[in-house]
């Protein structure tokens, strides 16, 4: 491999990474446009300012591309060690890998990072925050800045292992992303159960025995109005148009109402 690019070099194109690989996102090419501003530095470097050849260069470059924006670390650290070799397909090669990668190391960034670390962590933080403690959020802070770091750390150690550390550590990642797909599910029935309050306010009467619908229904599925609340939520936002916006201020209506009228506890 080229020592053409210095640590400072890379930086700059990590750093350009961290802050738009999702500035300029669009439904056309997605994060191409931040991709291709973030390498600019080191593209520029490895062939010597050369505009026109630069220009069929990001030709390729600017091709769809789309994967977990942490993950996409790692894409960039490899994908500029390719092309420092200068090799006449080393352009070719790097879209190849990063259209081959991206798929994957998405799946596996968001099991790991969206899943398992954001999931759990707020989810402790939310439980303590509601016993009036912060010691939840401080910890969910600090393993962030270390996630963060890590990966850090990891553009520079994909850039000098290139292809090499990017095929062999998601083969190995690939348990973890199992693991952490099981146990965020997991917390997320937990947190159904535990943190979500829907009860009905319904009563029947059978002569002078009154039964509330709620434990009735509770009976059947246990926590029954926080299943089906959390169930029709989950279906709404697939629907055609629906955004999460849309779906709070829908639930805050129905809630009002539903209360006012006396169906919610």
């Amino acid at each position: 491999m080229s020592n053409v690019l210095t640590k400072k070099d890379l930086r700059r194109c990590l750093n350009r990474y961290i802050f738009t690989r999702q500035s300029p996102f669009n439904y056309e090419t997605m994060q191409s446009g931040g991709w291709v501003y973030s390498i600019h530095p080191a593209m520029e470097k490895i062939y010597d300012g050369d505009a026109d050849l630069l220009a069929e260069k990001y030709k390729d470059h600017f091709k769809f591309y789309n994967t977990h924006p942490w993950m996409g670390n790692i894409i960039l650290g490899a994908c500029i060690a390719i092309e420092s070799t200068k090799d006449p397909d080393a352009t070719k090669q790097a879209v190849e890998m990063r259209t081959a990668l991206m798929g994957p190391l998405a799946g596996i960034g968001d099991a790991i990072i969206w899943i398992m670390f954001m999931t759990i962590l707020g989810a402790i933080a939310a439980y303590m925050a509601l016993e009036g403690s912060i010691v939840g959020w401080v910890i969910a802070e600090v393993i962030q800045l270390v996630i963060w770091f890590a990966f850090y750390k990891l553009f520079f150690v994909a850039y000098e292992q290139g292809v090499t550390f990017v095929t062999t550590r998601s083969a190995q990642l690939q348990h973890i992303t199992e693991a952490a797909s099981v146990l965020g599910l997991s917390v997320v029935g937990a947190l159904v159960a535990s943190t979500v309050n829907v009860k009905f306010g319904i009563t029947m009467s059978y002569g002078e025995v009154v039964q509330p619908v709620n434990d009735l229904l509770d009976s059947i599925i246990p926590h029954f109005g926080n299943v089906v609340t959390v169930a029709l939520i989950y279906w709404g936002l697939g629907r055609k148009n629906m955004t999460s916006g849309k779906m709070i201020v829908l639930v805050l209506v129905a809630a009002i109402l539903l209360s006012a009228i006396g169906v919610l506890a």
